[in-house]
């Protein structure tokens, strides 16, 4: 990769890691689906020139994007509001790479082998150090939240990779259109303060959400699709876990979390075990001949990050 692509590798991993600390920011002061239902009312409008209509797949977009947009994120949110460490959030959130695979195991009919079957394991055993910290257990509902929300991704990528011919750009802009009203319809049914929130807001909290529209959108995503353009998806998508990393020590240095040695171990159990399953995703996608925005549509590390 050259030096410049590199520093684009992480630039966009540095993006994605803050935007935990960031949207921990935000949700302090807006309810966590009105704040998501901005964040993606700002993305449709970024998205608009790659909005088609995609005959014969809508179908498929559609849930696609309520599962991956809507009920993902309003999952997400809602933990991240709740849970005390963002670091521990910006881990279990990681699930959603070795939770994927077994749904196209299982699903889609793909092989998982012993090193991906590892890895697998690995991973779910890091969540369950993590969850049985005394910390981490008075906040268990959050870790509940962030699970359902990668289940919820994971199903919705099953139904992307039944997609043809849609880019991107073209199903961002999708999500986009399908996740703003919806999202803004549940905060107005089962959330209060909205207009509060907002009178009340300072500089810094609209400053979040710009952050998650222009920088993880518009940047997090357009970089990544640059560079999976351009380089095979066993070296991109590898370098992409370096942003849960990143979100673990943003946490530390910005809302001065401290992490016990049970949450340290757990996290480096997942982490690995993400790592593990992802090299080997990254091998059979190259093998296979993925598409170049196939495999930009979900990178495994920016999960968490938000689409």
């Amino acid at each position: 990769m050259k030096p410049q692509h590199l520093a684009l590798m992480l630039l966009i991993c540095t993006i994605w890691g803050f935007n935990f600390v960031a949207s921990k920011i935000a949700v302090t002061q807006f309810p966590p689906v009105f704040f998501t239902g901005l964040r993606f009312l700002g993305v449709g409008l970024l998205m608009l020139p790659w909005l088609k209509w995609q005959p014969g797949q809508m179908r498929l977009v559609i849930p696609a994007a309520l599962l991956m947009g809507t009920l993902h994120f309003t999952l997400m949110f809602n933990g991240i509001a709740l849970a005390d460490d963002v670091a521990v959030v910006a881990v279990v959130i990681q699930l959603g790479v070795p939770i994927s695979t077994l749904m196209a195991w299982g699903m889609l009919g793909e092989r998982v082998r012993w090193k991906r079957g590892l890895g697998i394991a690995l991973a779910f055993l890091g969540t369950m150090v993590i969850s049985f910290d005394p910390k981490v257990m008075g906040y268990h509902t959050a870790i509940l939240f962030c699970i359902g929300s990668v289940l919820a991704m994971s199903f919705g990528q099953i139904l992307v990779r039944r997609i043809r011919d849609v880019g991107t750009f073209e199903m961002q802009a999708w999500v986009g259109l399908v996740s703003a009203p919806s999202l803004l319809m549940i905060s107005f049914l089962a959330e209060s303060g909205q207009t509060a929130s907002m009178l009340s807001a300072e500089w810094e909290h609209w400053a979040m959400i710009v952050y998650a529209v222009l920088g993880v959108s518009l940047v997090g995503h357009g970089g990544a699709y640059f560079l999976l353009r351009r380089y095979p998806v066993s070296i991109v998508n590898p370098g992409f876990t370096l942003a849960p990393i990143l979100g673990i020590l943003s946490g530390i240095v910005f809302l001065d979390e401290r992490l016990s040695e049970r949450v340290v171990i757990g996290s480096a159990m997942t982490l690995i075990g993400v790592l593990i399953v992802t090299l080997r995703e990254a091998k059979v996608a190259e093998a296979r001949g993925a598409r170049p925005g196939e495999a930009a549509l979900a990178p495994a590390s920016e999960k968490a990050a938000g689409e």
